[in-house]
């Protein structure tokens, strides 16, 4: 069965995060950047008939626990920065590496600066672009934010965020 490519957008507005569950293709689901409590994405997932094959996250999330062990759990495959240094089973990945998901693919695109091992990803449908999961690194008008890590680290990670077609 074919990919639906419109995600459902999970949101909490109170930390300012977006999560979400896409349709991959043949029963399968992708998560991006779920919260701690994997029932909304299952729920989400049982009402479309899909299976969570998938999770992935952009970063290491320092306002939420993230919810991918909890689906890793429960079968899902965890994607995440290779850079990040995860002490659990997951496949990680650095700028330009893909994850081929069954007739959509996963393209990690560093993107550090709100983290260091800050990826996005680029959801491919051949050599399409279907979508863009930015996590919090590109914000609609805005970029990320810098200075959660560590004030000494502020500066730094401000130059390393990408330009994003941004004139100073």
């Amino acid at each position: 069965m074919p990919a639906d490519p419109q995600p459902l957008a999970l949101v909490d507005e109170g930390l300012g995060n977006s999560s979400y569950l896409l349709d991959v293709g043949d029963g399968r689901a992708l998560v991006i950047d779920p919260e701690r409590d994997p029932a909304p994405y299952l729920d989400a997932a049982e009402r479309r008939g899909l299976v969570i094959a998938y999770t992935a996250e952009t970063h290491l999330h320092a306002d939420f626990v993230s919810g991918s062990r909890e689906l890793a759990g429960r079968g899902a495959q965890v994607i995440a920065s290779a850079a990040g240094g995860l002490e659990f089973p997951h496949r990680g990945l650095g700028d330009g590496d893909e994850v081929d998901l069954g007739g959509l693919t996963l393209r990690a695109l560093a993107t550090p600066g709100h983290t260091p091992e800050h990826l996005a990803y680029l959801l491919l449908d051949g050599t399409r672009p279907a979508g863009l999961f930015s996590g919090g690194s590109l914000l609609v008008g805005a970029v990320a934010r810098t200075d959660l890590i560590a004030p000494e680290q502020t500066e730094a990670l401000a130059r390393a965020l990408p330009p994003y077609g941004i004139e100073p």
